[in-house]
């Protein structure tokens, strides 16, 4: 992504290829559920036809369903990763640098890749998030044990919102 299309970009949707409103309209599997007193959680997966930022290979939809009240507006985090690589540092390196282009700084007030992220990377102990619109959504890049990188869309469906996009469950 050269340095205008990265001023283009208004928010991390515009970043992936896939357009994740439709992942409902594609071919996906239900690989994991689990259940609370109080909540039902569904994860549902799809295998991408084109790698996102040069590495994830496979998006997941986890959904929340409140079981005192069914609504439309559960909460939906998005998911990518790689299924079959860990990825690189210059990989995680580029992730970083694309998102703080449109967020600036994360949480934590840290902004540019330095030599902690890249210790951080080689133990496996990674972990950046940004809030969005005053917690309305949340995007976390980590990697963090033998899963790889991902990167995580907390609250999607706010995301979705704030962005005047349509998303509906089927």
């Amino acid at each position: 992504m050269d340095k205008a299309q990265k001023k283009k970009n208004k928010n991390i949707l515009d970043c992936i290829n896939y357009d994740l409103t439709n992942f409902f309209y594609d071919d996906y599997k239900e690989v994991d559920s689990e259940e609370t007193p109080a909540t039902f959680m569904i994860v549902y997966e799809k295998k991408l036809g084109v790698k996102e930022f040069k590495l994830f290979d496979t998006v997941q939809f986890r959904i929340f369903f409140d079981k005192d009240k069914l609504t439309d507006s559960n909460p939906v985090n998005v998911k990518l990763m790689a299924e079959d690589t860990i990825g690189t540092a210059k990989m995680l390196k580029d992730i970083i640098e694309t998102i703080l282009s449109i967020y600036g700084e994360d949480d934590l007030r840290k902004g540019v890749w330095d030599d902690e992220d890249e210790k951080a990377f080689t133990e496996q102990s990674f972990r950046r998030v940004w809030t969005i619109e005053k917690g309305e959504s949340f995007i976390s890049v980590e990697c963090l044990g033998d899963q790889g990188i991902t990167l995580s869309i907390l609250f999607f469906n706010n995301l979705i919102e704030l962005t005047n996009k349509r998303f509906q469950l089927s």
